[in-house]
């Protein structure tokens, strides 16, 4: 008797190896950064759709192979989700995924990108210190104010110039969500962790517990204490 497969039945062995492979990956995120996602209340499962999304986007690049597919799901970790669309990384994004770039060393490119990044985000700075910026800001009623927002990720202005700056701080207002019940300090903590987080930060599936607290607490000190007990603990 001679066995067969049909195009489906191969189609179907596909599926099930990336969907295990995806659980591996991100499995793997949660182990490589077990402390900071512990804070912010990220798990495996809800990583997987990053992890599938990274991928679909490395493959338009020629970039396949699992090690690198996970290379570029740190580099998530580190810029945030969808990274490729924050307008900050088109640049970064360009170098080294270019075509100039043997597919084999785009994502590792990029992961040297993502270093440069966290380099001067985080020049004589630190997560914490950030919070405790930020969490005095929003008890004493700030919103995002360029000024008060330089004061608190002073790493962004570093690296940026004023005028681009200025041009982010206008697109991201445009993206906070417009209800009634996002106060000044509640738009302060969106921007400031979308500058350090990423853009979409707030859909993001490694914020769960950091989204929901800037969403949900209107009163400032609850969520200057909650932003520091969070950072606090991904410190630790």
């Amino acid at each position: 008797m001679v066995f067969t497969l049909s195009r489906n039945q191969f189609t179907a062995f596909e599926d099930v190896a990336r969907d295990r492979w995806c659980e591996t990956a991100a499995q793997d995120l949660c182990d490589t950064f077990r402390t900071h996602y512990a804070a912010m209340g990220a798990s495996p499962e809800p990583l997987i759709p990053l992890v599938n999304t990274v991928a679909d986007w490395a493959r338009r690049y020629q970039v396949t192979g699992r090690a690198d597919v996970t290379r570029l799901c740190h580099v998530a970790a580190a810029l945030g989700y969808r990274f490729w669309q924050d307008p900050r990384f088109r640049g970064p994004v360009e170098a080294a995924m270019s075509p100039d770039i043997p597919p084999g060393r785009r994502a590792t490119a990029m992961m040297g990108q993502a270093k440069t990044w966290l380099r001067g985000l985080w020049a004589d700075d630190s997560p914490r210190a950030f919070s405790e910026r930020l969490a005095e800001r929003v008890r004493t009623g700030h919103g995002p104010q360029p000024h008060c927002l330089q004061d608190v990720v002073p790493g962004h202005w570093r690296m940026f110039s004023a005028t681009d700056n200025d041009r982010l701080l206008a697109w991201l207002a445009r993206s906070v969500p417009d209800t009634s019940c996002v106060t000044a300090h509640q738009r302060l903590a969106l921007s400031a962790c979308a500058l350090v987080y990423g853009v979409q930060w707030l859909n993001d599936p490694q914020y769960p517990r950091l989204s929901q607290a800037v969403r949900l607490h209107s009163d400032p000190d609850t969520l200057a204490q909650t932003l520091v007990d969070i950072h606090a603990e991904a410190s630790a």
